[in-house]
């Protein structure tokens, strides 16, 4: 059940100089003269954790990646615009295609050859790795018996290779987007975690790095972090569960 705390709010510039969390709570408003402000809110304590992977848990970072390959600049130009900056990657990330068809494609279109390719692929895999804090957030949730879940954009290669890890095993449910044949933001795939583990969405915060999938959480009733990774973005997720 959700537990509801009145809180005073700071200004949005104080928000912006301290790189909070954006945190989407339900507002009263005071007016002033000819402004308006919030004055206080309902701060809804969710009881369940859904959790993004890619730069909220785990790294990602494609300028890092191109400078992992080590390759020409010719070369890794066109892994940024004809791979990751290419609708190739989120028909990846739905599942519409494989490695190896973008491998065989990306040959014949670029200067890539299809071994290369691979090894932008294997190279991906190498850089996803594990933000501490974001793990620590993780377990000490789960000493604390909150519930917790994934909702991620990946394919299902990647999420294969992310599942190894020990700490995948604490979450109580994991939902990829390719694995499902839909993508965030659209809220198909957020009704997929609400149906299939019959969970309120009133009772959920998300926690990801874009802001269309908090909007598109918003949208069907959860609270939601935009994540920026910062000390007080931790700390604002700590406060929220109470940790």
């Amino acid at each position: 059940m959700a537990i509801l705390e009145s809180i005073s709010i700071v200004n949005e510039k104080d928000n912006e100089n301290h790189s909070h969390c954006q945190l989407a709570l339900p507002f009263i408003w005071s007016s002033d003269e000819l402004h308006y402000r919030p004055i206080f809110c309902l701060r809804i304590f969710s009881m369940i954790a859904l959790w993004d992977l890619g730069n909220v848990a785990v790294q990602w970072n494609p300028e890092k990646i191109l400078t992992m390959l080590n390759w020409p600049s010719d070369k890794t130009a066109t892994v940024k615009q004809s791979l990751f900056e290419s609708s190739l990657w989120l028909d990846l990330d739905q599942g519409l295609t494989t490695e190896p068809e973008v491998a065989t494609l990306l040959a014949k279109e670029t200067i890539l050859t299809v071994d290369e390719v691979i090894q932008c692929f294997e190279t991906v895999r190498q850089s996803l790795v594990d933000f501490p804090r974001s793990i620590e957030l993780i377990h000490d949730m789960k000493a604390a018996q909150i519930p917790l879940y994934v909702l991620s954009n990946m394919s299902t290669v990647n999420a294969a290779y992310l599942r190894q890890r020990d700490y995948f095993n604490l979450f109580d449910g994991i939902v990829i987007s390719a694995e499902e044949k839909l993508i965030k933001p659209d809220v198909a795939l957020f009704q997929v975690v609400l149906d299939r583990y019959q969970i309120d969405a009133t009772e959920m915060l998300f926690i990801d790095d874009s802001l269309p999938n908090v909007q598109a959480s918003q949208s069907l009733g959860m609270q939601a972090v935009h994540f920026k990774g910062s000390d007080n973005c931790y700390a604002d997720i700590r406060q929220h569960f109470r940790l």
